[in-house]
């Protein structure tokens, strides 16, 4: 049925309803307001229509079994156990039955009974049911934390029907828990083979692929799932993501744009825009951008601390505490907030704050070693070295990297322990020389340092 005809007919039906008038209508037209109505989780509308079908056509258990299949979307498991008695009674055969009946169960927590039920099943289904047997297995390990198990029972239900969506819908969870992502590539690989514009097999392998690190594949796997369905949200936002991460920030920009031409404009979709921007140094774009995504969402942290940055860039410091601030507020537990607004506290010389959040900061990420940097190279701004040094020792607890033991030897060079430092430089450039040029970074003016400059030479 077209897209115009199918809206037709739920005009149609709803208007009817809302006039309380009997109407017949055939059996395939109940079929597709019942496949509208799930799609769009509208679960009493769908089951008014089951109702009405169960009425004109009394004698056909297709209906009971989709009413059935309502209630257990529902969570009304009881009465749908209780509806497929009901059909029992006309089709004591029909293994569609046993399968509802099973999933029914899973939701209940009665897994024993589950399996028993699709044990009864005879060995002779054609395709399509085997193929839906071993989804409502799957269904039962997945409740049961049996992920091995669940993968299988999903590659051999793909094995009937590839062009089952729930099923490879699901598969990719499995996939996520066992992390057999090799194993992934060649099951989507053979899927594809088979069927070329099967959008959710293309999307599942761009997910395996980026997570074994084959991002190229990833982005190329990610556009064919919606090359082959336009509809594929997630395809279009799963890639953007990818290609933010890669920082390949105008490739973003486009896919950015192909959302909001297809879907729509939301806050996520504004601030993934203005985060591109940012990096690319177009703050003037940017800002309007983020400025809408906080409309938007008023309460998005990350918006906020964006626009701190912003503010930064256009050297307003006190906007840019306010905003860096209002996104503290929201969360609290975001080291990169409490790093930047210590940073603009330092700039403002206001040094008693700057050290609070540089505290905040290295208590939330101890292991990383930027913002011990950060938190030293400031002690060291201020002419306290001793200061500087208790944190580096306080640092090397947690976090590991040759540009401790650099910015170790700036502070004793500071302190007056030039013997000291010069010892630990030996030592330092012995591991990692390349990292020596953190070295002028912190203190210029060792590039002038006659016995710095033997060593470098020394050691190169």
């Amino acid at each position: 049925m077209s897209n115009q005809a199918l809206i037709e007919l739920v005009t149609e039906f709803e208007a009817k309803m809302e006039q309380g008038e009997f109407f017949f209508l055939d059996q395939d037209a109940y079929r597709h307001l019942i496949d509208h109505y799930l799609n769009e989780e509208i679960f009493d509308r769908a089951m008014e229509v089951a109702e009405r079908a169960i009425d004109c056509h009394s004698y056909t258990v297709e209906f009971l079994l989709r009413k059935a299949e309502i209630l257990i979307q529902s969570n009304q498991e009881y009465p749908a156990l209780d509806v497929l008695i009901q059909a029992e009674k006309l089709a004591p055969n029909e293994p569609e039955i046993s399968l509802l009946r099973a999933q029914a169960l899973t939701y209940l927590g009665e897994h024993h009974a589950a399996h028993e039920q699709l044990n009864q099943l005879p060995e002779e289904l054609d395709a399509a049911t085997n193929a839906e047997l071993y989804f409502v297995r799957a269904l039962i390990y997945e409740h049961q934390d049996e992920y091995q198990s669940m993968f299988l029972a999903l590659k051999a239900a793909v094995s009937y029907d590839s062009e089952m969506r729930h099923c490879l819908e699901k598969l990719m969870c499995a996939v996520q828990h066992i992390r057999n992502y090799e194993e992934s590539v060649q099951l989507h690989e053979q899927i594809i083979d088979e069927n070329p514009y099967c959008s959710v097999a293309w999307y599942n392998l761009g997910l395996s692929q980026s997570y074994l690190g084959n991002y190229d594949e990833a982005l190329e796997a990610l556009e064919y799932a919606y090359l082959a369905d336009e509809s594929n949200e997630l395809a279009y936002r799963e890639r953007a993501d990818l290609a933010f991460e890669l920082q390949r920030y105008e490739l973003t920009l486009d896919i950015c744009e192909e959302i909001q031409t297809l879907f729509h404009t939301d806050g996520d979709l504004l601030l993934r825009q203005g985060q591109c921007l940012l990096r690319l140094g177009r703050v003037s774009t940017a800002k309007p951008l983020l400025m809408e995504a906080l409309r938007l969402e008023p309460h998005n942290d990350e918006a906020f601390f964006h626009l701190a940055e912003v503010a930064i860039a256009e050297e307003q410091w006190q906007l840019a505490i306010h905003f860096c601030s209002k996104a503290i507020e929201i969360d609290d537990n975001r080291e990169e907030y409490h790093a930047l607004i210590a940073a603009v506290y330092a700039q403002e010389g206001d040094y008693e704050l700057a050290e609070e959040h540089y505290d905040r900061a290295t208590e939330i990420a101890p292991e990383d070693v930027s913002l011990w940097l950060q938190y030293a190279v400031l002690l060291m701004e201020t002419d306290r070295a001793e200061a500087a040094l208790e944190i580096l020792d306080i640092a090397e607890e947690s976090a590991v990297g040759p540009e401790l033991s650099y910015c170790r030897i700036v502070c004793l060079f500071m302190a007056g322990d030039r013997q000291e430092a010069l010892l630990l430089l030996s030592e330092a450039l012995e591991e990692d020389y390349a990292a020596h040029d953190l070295l002028f970074t912190m203190a210029p003016d060792l590039k002038k340092d006659s016995e710095v400059a033997s060593l470098l030479k020394a050691y190169f």
